[in-house]
């Protein structure tokens, strides 16, 4: 089967998913059901949590953040951090390889490559590992596309990882005073 043929149809799928997911969510008639499914149900709910955070990354279209916040109440804030940064960690892992595998093709869709293309051009190899950092640092809303941006340069998927989870700890005191509120 052709790859380009595949990528397309897990394409659709995600975006289908991610469709159907979007209108449960944001529908106030369905809304109480989810909350009360979560609340009953704690592994289908942190699986959940987990893949709407993969899929909002992978998809950038998709706000999964808000969610991470409405199930602060029922795992704690510790819990929730904890899913939610398995969540940003897999699904910033897969945009990375997606744009690996699929390079310019599928970046072009999101970003303007010459301006990446440029800046990672001007950096030196060692500082390119505080360049990803200061990137996930300071652009945690649109993470799903620094992702795919990171995938383009040269940096090592280990180095990407390690900035994404340093830049990702400083989220722990947003989940603690989101208890808090």
């Amino acid at each position: 089967m052709n790859k380009k043929y595949i990528f397309t149809i897990v394409s659709f799928l995600f975006f289908l998913f991610g469709f159907f997911v979007i209108i449960l969510v944001l529908n106030p008639a369905y809304t109480d059901s989810l909350v009360r499914f979560t609340s009953e149900h704690k592994f289908y709910g942190l699986l959940f949590l987990i893949s709407w955070r993969i899929l909002g990354i992978v998809v950038p279209a998709i706000p999964a953040g808000v969610v991470s916040f409405a199930v602060i109440p029922f795992f704690g804030w510790q819990l929730t951090y904890v899913y939610t940064l398995i969540g940003i960690l897999l699904g910033t892992s897969t945009s990375f390889w997606l744009a690996r595998r699929f390079r310019e093709k599928l970046v072009a869709k999101f970003v303007p490559l010459q301006k990446i293309h440029k800046l990672e051009d001007s950096l030196s190899h060692k500082k390119r590992f505080a360049a990803i950092v200061a990137l996930r640092l300071f652009t945690v809303p649109i993470m799903d596309f620094s992702s795919y941006i990171a995938g383009l340069t040269k940096i090592s998927f280990a180095k990407f990882f390690l900035a994404t989870l340093i830049a990702s700890t400083p989220d722990i005191g947003i989940f603690y005073f989101g208890e808090e509120l």
